[in-house]
């Protein structure tokens, strides 16, 4: 790993860390605790998900302390009314649901989340309760954890409102989601400390879709059904693809078809895994399926540690959208650079909803060639003016050299691609479902449709709305059982981003080698996947995922 990206990136958690030092609630005293190490906790909630404001729908909270005995008190912040914090405290003394005194599981019952039911029912009508974890060790000393515990939300309008088709064998299904029940953990290893990398450990979760339901899905999204941590740090596994087929030629990638080895007679594109209670990325993970590789012999692409196959824009490249390296400056300066047609350049902030950018959108068939403008990949940006950034010299690459280095337009065109698009939306855990949980993963399911703007403070954007318009998601599932008559959103179209980016090109530009060189060394290789920011996403960027699932309430 480089050291400088590796700083880079300590310094944007350390900034972002900052930020919700400011943004959560009552944290006040504790503000300035010393961290308490993530590979010494996990967390878990039973349910994962409840009622928004119903005091008959409770949870109750667990904290295990993992290879130490020192922690003598446990609380988790943005519960009770204290002043300080708003903590409650949670127990190893078999008071208060816990089963047995001294195992370092610390448990809190009967716990109703702090929540806004008429907020929840004005955005899309679920979100999370986001606790954060102090503790206080044996000699007195305070330490923080900000990893967050998260627990599903859903306003109470939805009770009863999605009716369950019950296929058996721990399977069932509503009109937008599909559920499995991994009592023998078939699916994961275990709950919620599981092995979950690159696909390889949950295929039996695409295997059990098919089993009941047609092979009818572009693409698949599995979803557990609470946060799951990896064995080896206790970090939550976050969102990432795998992409399974590709049939189109001059992308990047070779044509290769791997769909048997999920269940799939042929139709599945890519699958998904995202990280419990929220889709934030999953815009950025579909992306994915169309591999993200044009251009790579140009320098669109990022080669962090030289590792081109991750799939992500050049961070120094103005090419903006979904699927962009993020540029890492000094003082927690976190963006894409977005160009402003005169020679100088803005920085687009990581908490900015982006859709698609013009080259993502002809990568995926939904623009033409000729619609993309040129990209400017930067040379020691000066960020003095965030928004007229300069930068000491910058080379040029245009849609017709990545055409050329590709061997040639797309195939299929345009005008012959494919634009709509159906998702089977999966959720897995080793416990029942309640009713919360199904209308919890039914609504986020069905959210993944609309054809509305991103909310205001959210970082999931609605595909339609990120493609402007020009592909649409269905994730409604050929289920016997009928959706609601009511589900919160509009489905008429509103005004869409335009597909353009100030095409207008500077005055000087540096000259680009524009002859081809060879592909990707293996781009038609089995399954792995692509994470959120790469390697880098399933290290350190945990921070920055609970960032962005945070802002969406």
């Amino acid at each position: 790993m480089n050291n400088n990206i590796l700083k880079k990136y300590l310094a944007a958690l350390a900034a972002i860390g900052l930020i919700l030092s400011f943004i959560q609630p009552g944290r006040h005293a504790s503000a300035q605790a010393a961290e308490f190490p993530q590979e010494n906790v996990w967390t878990r909630s039973t349910p994962s998900v409840v009622w928004c404001e119903d005091p008959a729908s409770t949870t109750t909270l667990e904290v295990h302390i993992v290879a130490r005995s020192d922690v003598a008190r446990v609380w988790l912040t943005d519960l009770g009314t204290s002043e300080e914090g708003a903590r409650a405290e949670l127990f190893d003394d078999g008071t208060h649901g816990d089963v047995q005194t001294g195992d370092n599981v610390f448990t809190l019952g009967q716990v109703v989340p702090p929540c806004n039911s008429h907020f929840l029912s004005s955005r899309n009508g679920y979100g999370n309760w986001w606790g954060m974890l102090r503790v206080e060790l044996t000699d007195g000393t305070h330490l923080e954890n900000n990893y967050g515990m998260v627990v599903g939300l859903v306003a109470p309008e939805f009770k009863n409102a999605f009716q369950v088709q019950d296929f058996g064998n721990g399977l069932s299904a509503t009109a937008y989601a599909f559920f499995i029940q991994d009592a023998n953990h078939e699916v994961m290893d275990n709950y919620p400390v599981a092995n979950v990398y690159c696909g390889t450990q949950n295929y039996n979760a695409y295997r059990k879709l098919y089993s009941v339901l047609p092979d009818a899905f572009d693409f698949a999204l599995v979803m557990p059904g609470m946060q799951i941590f990896r064995p080896s740090d206790l970090a939550e596994n976050v969102p990432y693809d795998v992409t399974v087929a590709n049939s189109i030629q001059h992308i990047g990638m070779n044509l290769f078809d791997h769909t048997p080895e999920f269940g799939s007679a042929g139709r599945l594109r890519a699958s998904i895994f995202h990280s419990f209670g929220s889709t934030a990325i999953v815009d950025h993970e579909m992306g994915h399926a169309w591999g993200v590789n044009i251009g790579q012999t140009l320098g669109l692409m990022d080669v962090s540690g030289g590792m081109t196959y991750l799939g992500h824009w050049n961070s120094m490249a103005d090419i903006q959208g979904q699927m962009g390296y993020y540029y890492f400056g000094d003082n927690g300066i976190v963006g894409h650079f977005g160009y402003n047609g005169d020679g100088t350049w803005r920085l687009i902030a990581n908490t900015e909803v982006e859709p698609y950018s013009p080259l993502e959108l002809y990568l995926m068939g939904l623009i033409p060639p000729e619609d993309v403008p040129p990209v400017h990949i930067l040379k020691d940006p000066d960020l003095t003016n965030l928004n007229r950034i300069t930068a000491a010299s910058y080379k040029t690459v245009t849609i017709d050299q990545i055409m050329q280095a590709e061997g040639g337009a797309r195939i299929p065109s345009v005008t012959e691609s494919q634009k709509d698009f159906t998702m089977a939306f999966i959720v897995t855990q080793d416990v029942p479902y309640n009713d919360a949980a199904y209308a919890f993963f039914s609504l986020m399911s069905y959210e993944l449709m609309s054809k509305q703007p991103p909310l205001k403070n959210s970082s999931f954007a609605p595909f339609y709305w990120a493609t402007g318009g020009r592909g649409t998601l269905d994730t409604s599932l050929p289920v016997e059982v009928s959706a609601p008559e009511y589900l919160p959103g509009d489905s008429t179209p509103t005004p869409i981003p335009s597909a353009t980016y100030l095409p207008t090109e500077p005055a000087a530009t540096l000259p680009v080698d524009s002859t081809p060189t060879s592909q990707p060394s293996n781009p038609g290789r089995p399954p792995i996947c692509t994470s959120v920011f790469g390697a880098l996403g399933l290290v350190l960027v945990p921070g920055i995922w609970h960032f962005l699932r945070k802002r969406r309430l």
